[in-house]
């Protein structure tokens, strides 16, 4: 269900008035408020499902006080799921982005029909999401590491892709763009996943073989040892007697349990088989973290500033 309370501010304390509910739905997984200013006394309220989007009118009634009017004036399905983001209203007008991870469309007639303008994206890739500029004048989508940009004619209701630069790389998987000031717009990029793997780079040892020749074999071979060998793990023992002469035996034949050897440590050295060290990975010269991105829009596009984000993979919520 879909429900909304008033809420009043009575001597600098809240309180709550009467409830309405709107419908009950199957699935709801968002509600969006359109733009107050455009609207006046009206307030739309889109209800994002799972596969489609209602959008409802509400509005104090004339003959009772307190009374809430509540219609639904649209509704819009779609092949795919709607995104978690694909909500998006215009900033001045009632004009609602609903995106999917393959298409985008532009209802911008809420109030009345569900007629709507698709966007004609160029390339591949899945969309991630998408913001209008503060003016209302500009459409940007996020589809992978790129911001497709198009020009929104509110009076002739079309859409068309920007002159100077239609798609831009910001060199990052985007997770959420959001409009700032001016013609400017904020965007996240997430940590990929190479380098969220090379964070743990500092566990890891490689181990080059040597084969029959001589010489080095460039495949990566798995360390095998019996239970009579030990490693030398670049440490003295605790008893300076047994000395650590055997040397690590390699197989490319398959890996093997290697805890019989960390049993066999252990029943001769209580100290750690493998020494780490920590390594603060989120902080440092700014290549193994997410980004936040401030891109502005004028006669081409430029990115003003990269700052990188310590300590979040993904930074998919954005709000400014």
């Amino acid at each position: 269900q879909v429900a909304l309370t008033a809420v009043y501010l009575v001597n600098g304390e809240v309180k709550f008035g009467d409830s309405n509910v709107i419908g009950s739905f199957e699935h709801v997984n968002g509600l969006h408020w359109g733009p107050v200013c455009y609207t006046g006394t009206l307030a739309l309220l889109a209800v994002q499902h799972k596969k489609h989007i209602t959008v409802w009118q509400l509005q104090n009634s004339t003959l009772e006080q307190n009374k809430l009017l509540v219609s639904q004036t649209c509704e819009l399905g779609e092949i795919f799921p709607i995104l978690q983001q694909g909500c998006v209203w215009h900033p001045k007008h009632d004009a609602l982005v609903v995106l999917t991870k393959r298409d985008a469309s532009v209802l911008f007639a809420v109030q009345i029909d569900n007629r709507r303008v698709k966007v004609d994206i160029k390339g591949g890739g899945l969309i991630n999401c998408a913001c209008w500029t503060s003016d209302g004048n500009r459409l940007v989508i996020a589809i992978g590491s790129t911001l497709h940009s198009y020009i929104w004619n509110n009076t002739q209701k079309t859409l068309h892709a920007c002159n100077f630069c239609p798609i831009f790389d910001v060199g990052g998987h985007i997770c959420a763009v959001e409009a700032c000031l001016d013609l400017q717009v904020v965007v996240t990029t997430e940590l990929p996943l190479d380098k969220i793997c090379s964070l743990n780079a500092g566990l890891a040892f490689d181990v080059t073989p040597i084969s029959e020749t001589g010489s080095l074999i460039s495949q990566p071979m798995m360390l095998s040892a019996d239970e009579t060998h030990s490693m030398d793990s670049r440490r003295k023992s605790v008893d300076s007697s047994r000395s650590l002469t055997e040397e690590p035996t390699f197989s490319s034949s398959g890996p093997v349990d290697l805890k019989h050897i960390l049993a066999n440590h252990r029943k001769s050295d209580p100290s750690p088989l493998i020494h780490l060290q920590r390594r603060d990975c989120l902080t440092g010269s700014g290549h193994d973290s997410s980004h936040l991105i401030l891109v502005t829009f004028e006669r081409k596009v430029t990115t003003t500033r990269k700052v990188s984000i310590p300590g979040i993979l993904v930074p998919d919520l954005l709000c400014f």
